[in-house]
């Protein structure tokens, strides 16, 4: 007697075919069905996590270090709401994430009858933080309904989407449908428009490039470098943009499109081309001040991004690959950029770099060392929102290829480590966390999954006993400290009870001793770094220091 071919059969047999290799999930009583029958299939391996927040993050994570779909699945009710931050985050981001979620039966969604986990309103929550949401209400409607959310999730710049399944749907029979892998044919530029960009760089003599995330999510680094060694063309990335152009490449001036001497620096700029990114405003709205210097081509994939922040001369709706490619066809036997405006640029991003890190004090400039120099030019290099992502990881870290460098977009606290688990078990290779005590502390349970699952993550604590930067703002603002002083958590210990080696260190040497060993285990390895045991770096105050170790 044969099985018969459920919902749940169909879902899984979708996201086999879509090529989802990882779901990250918890099991539910409203989502058993589909667990099921993904390990029955065979063909894509379940992520057990312990938060779904956590989960959501790591499909995000997923995302951002492959390219491909991240994929949650999750019970209803608390279970999804338990996934909205994870969401805002991913669509902060512009992050490809797909959300898998239960609901009551049919019959007794919306009665108000004290259904368990029922949510009559999580449709109108999951489109708060979604770009699509579907919900069907009989299991021929399933299929169709998956269909539109991956193939929305997919469309132009990347968004989450979500699917409620009600539980009776996942058990009940259906007829076996094929899906295929969602990506449509790119977004390609308008000839026209192409042409006009083509002779206003033509013409321009101090050309600047600055390159967003769009450019990595296009997969169009490769295209940016040649644009830019064709134009001779200084390049200045956003964060988000990262790996777009190697840091250690001649042209490339880093993350510093924000810093007040880069931008002075290039204020003689005769033409800036901006491509895959919407010039985020950031903290107090300070970047809608920072108007790209002389005439404006913005090519951005989402139409609706050009001209918010700053007007376009040009404004050009295109993936920014398309975009790339067709100005490097067009423009041959292009004059070199002014030699004196080049040389006056890269000297600027010199100074930048060299006072920012003589902001980090005697210390933390070899930790920072130490660790690129031992993660591999294409290991994943994962930050939280914390005083050394601030002080280093955002901007001093050297990023080498696109896809290897990842943080919270949305400036929230927390995500770094499971968003680091999703970036470690999408692609198998090293890569290392960097957080503040304050915010590992939200997704600290997820140590338990990375010793699981023995992911090859080293995680750097840098703890300092509380909320560091808000210790900064708020002495800045006020002139007090509030609130902020978390007291003193062994991390070590914690990381061993659930499996994962660790060790706390208070010496640039010990620190380096132990890099070592995390590096080179077979899985997790955490280290755990006193900040009042070192030579302080700016912006960076301290608890009341404590005793002799």
């Amino acid at each position: 007697m044969s099985t018969p071919f459920t919902g749940a059969d169909l879902v899984a047999r979708a996201l086999a075919q879509m090529g989802v290799r990882h779901v990250f999930g918890i099991v539910s009583i409203h989502n058993m069905p589909l667990f099921d029958a993904i390990n029955r299939l065979g063909e894509t391996r379940i992520v057990d996590v312990r938060h779904e927040q956590a989960g959501t993050h790591a499909a995000d994570g997923y995302a951002r270090a492959t390219g491909r779909m991240g994929v949650m699945i999750a019970s209803t009710g608390p279970g999804t709401s338990n996934c909205v931050t994870g969401l805002y985050e991913a669509q902060y981001a512009s992050s490809r994430v797909l959300l898998i979620t239960g609901q009551a039966e049919t019959a007794f969604y919306g009665k108000g009858m004290g259904y368990v986990h029922e949510a009559e309103a999580q449709v109108a929550m999951l489109r708060s933080v979604c770009r699509r949401v579907e919900s069907p209400r009989h299991v021929d409607q399933l299929a169709g309904s998956l269909a539109a959310v991956v193939a929305d999730i997919h469309a132009g710049r990347g968004a989450p989407g979500a699917i409620e399944i009600p539980i009776d749907l996942q058990y009940a029979e259906t007829a076996e449908t094929d899906f295929h892998p969602p990506r449509g044919p790119a977004l390609a530029p308008d000839g026209q428009a192409l042409e006009r960009a083509v002779d206003r760089l033509g013409s321009s003599r101090r050309r600047v490039i600055v390159a967003g995330g769009g450019v990595v999510a296009a997969d169009a680094a490769e295209a940016l470098t040649h644009l830019a060694e064709r134009l001779d063309a200084p390049v200045l990335t956003t964060n988000g943009g990262r790996g777009a152009m190697a840091d250690d490449h001649p042209l490339c001036l880093g993350n510093y499109y924000t810093s007040a001497g880069m931008h002075q620096a290039i204020a003689d700029a005769d033409l800036t081309l901006a491509v895959g990114t919407r010039f985020a405003v950031g903290v107090d709205g300070q970047g809608a001040r920072l108007k790209p210097p002389g005439e404006l081509i913005q090519v951005d994939v989402d139409a609706g991004m050009l001209g918010r922040v700053h007007a376009a001369d040009l404004a050009i709706a295109a993936d920014a690959r398309l975009a790339l490619e067709g100005l490097l066809e067009s423009l041959v036997d292009v004059p070199p950029n002014d030699a004196q405006f080049n040389e006056t640029v890269r000297e600027a991003g010199e100074g930048v770099h060299a006072a920012m890190r003589r902001r980090l004090g005697t210390d933390y400039p070899r930790i920072m060392d130490a660790m690129r120099g031992r993660l591999p030019r294409d290991g994943l290099f994962v930050r939280d929102q914390t005083i050394a992502a601030y002080n280093f990881g955002n901007q001093l870290f050297p990023i080498f290829q696109p896809r290897t460098t990842m943080n919270p977009v949305s400036g929230a606290i927390g995500p770094g480590l499971p968003l680091a688990v999703g970036a470690a078990v999408a692609t198998g290779r090293q890569t290392l966390v960097m957080h503040g005590d304050g915010g590992f502390m939200f997704h600290a349970t997820e140590l338990a999954t990375c010793a699981q699952y023995q992911l090859p993550l080293v995680i750097v604590v840098f703890n300092d006993g509380g909320y560091g930067v808000l210790r900064w703002l708020q002495d800045t603002r006020f002139g007090r400290i509030n609130e902020t002083d978390l007291g003193t958590v062994d991390f070590a210990a914690l990381a061993e009870s659930m499996g994962v080696p660790g060790v706390r260190v208070g010496s640039v040497e010990a620190f380096e001793e132990a890099l070592d060993v995390g590096m080179a285990a077979p899985g997790p390895y955490l280290i755990d770094v006193d900040m009042t045991r070192l030579a302080p770096m700016e912006i960076s105050i301290m608890p009341k220091r404590r005793g002799p170790a």
